[in-house]
């Protein structure tokens, strides 16, 4: 069985961002790739079990120079 690892959203993303209706939570690849994902937004939930299996995908260069990040978006399921 996968690692659970926890991350914690700040906000959450209208679909229209990745041309979908609804909200959306986007979560990094780096650190995240490879194990189920605990999403926290607030108090609610959600359980991802693969990121490969997101919505959509945006990459953006790094504001800071380090290079490229690529978010995964999921439809957020929160309970």
């Amino acid at each position: 069985m996968k690692t659970i690892k926890h991350y914690r959203a700040n906000t959450l993303f209208d679909g229209s961002v990745i041309d979908k209706i609804g909200k959306y939570v986007a979560v990094p690849e780096k650190g995240f790739k490879g194990f189920q994902i605990l999403v926290e937004f607030k108090k609610e939930k959600m359980l991802i079990k693969n990121w490969l299996k997101a919505e959509g995908f945006k990459r953006f260069p790094d504001r800071w120079g380090r290079g490229i990040y690529t978010l995964g978006y999921f439809r957020w399921e929160g309970k």
